[in-house]
């Protein structure tokens, strides 16, 4: 399994590797879970790249799972109407 470890801080400044990470991580044929606990600030950016690797792992059929996603991750997904798209449930797991 391939496992994304999130910053604290999820901004512009951070997209960039963060971005490449998830597309390493879907190089594997493996499902991808991200470990969203430390998130406590994050950029529309980072959520678009998120929602990406998401599209792209379900059309490999790969997996993605939300370790621990952080009320600030979650909050800020439900703001801009994508908590569905990025598979979060209602307490913010998949």
């Amino acid at each position: 399994m391939a496992v994304i470890e999130c910053r604290s801080e999820l901004d512009i400044a951070t997209v960039g590797a963060l971005r490449q990470q998830l597309l390493d991580a879907l190089q594997i044929p493996e499902p991808l879970e991200i470990d969203g606990r430390a998130v406590r600030k994050i950029h529309t950016a980072a959520l678009q790249a998120f929602l990406s690797a998401v599209i792209e792992a379900r059309s490999r059929n790969l997996p993605v799972r939300w370790r621990d996603p952080s009320p600030t991750l979650v909050e800020s997904a439900r703001l801009l109407g994508l908590a569905g798209d990025l598979g979060f449930g209602a307490t913010g797991n998949s």
